[in-house]
C-alpha cells in the first residue's frame, strides 16, 4: 500500500514525490516531557533553494506514462524522483543509462 500527501510547498519545490510506500511511514509520537526532562530535540533545518544543493546521482529506471517515458533518477541526497525525458535527456547521467 502506498500514501499520497499534501507535502508542503517547501518540500514540493524540491520535487519530492509525494507518494510514500507505507513501510516508509510511521505514527507521529508527541514528545514526552515528563519522561525526559530537559531534553532538547536538533533543530531542523529550514528547506530554502540556499540550503541544500543536489546533483543527479544515477538514473535508475523508468517506466512507459501515456506513451511517454518516466524516468526514475536518484540524487547526490539520497533521494529517488520521477521525472520526464525533458528533464534527463541533456544530464550525463542519461547517457550512462
Amino acid at each position: 500500500a502506498a500514501y499520497t500527501l499534501d507535502l508542503p510547498p517547501e518540500l514540493k519545490k524540491r520535487r519530492i514525490h509525494p507518494t510514500f510506500h507505507a513501510n516508509l511511514l510511521r505514527e507521529y509520537i508527541e514528545s514526552d516531557d515528563m519522561r525526559f526532562p530537559g531534553r532538547q530535540l536538533p533543530e531542523t533545518s529550514q528547506l530554502n533553494d540556499l540550503a541544500f544543493e543536489t546533483t543527479v546521482h544515477e538514473i535508475v529506471g523508468y517506466r512507459w506514462n501515456e506513451k511517454r517515458p518516466v524516468f526514475f533518477v536518484t540524487w547526490s541526497d539520497g533521494l529517488t524522483t520521477q521525472e520526464d525525458y525533458a528533464t534527463v535527456a541533456q544530464l550525463q547521467a542519461f547517457d550512462d543509462f
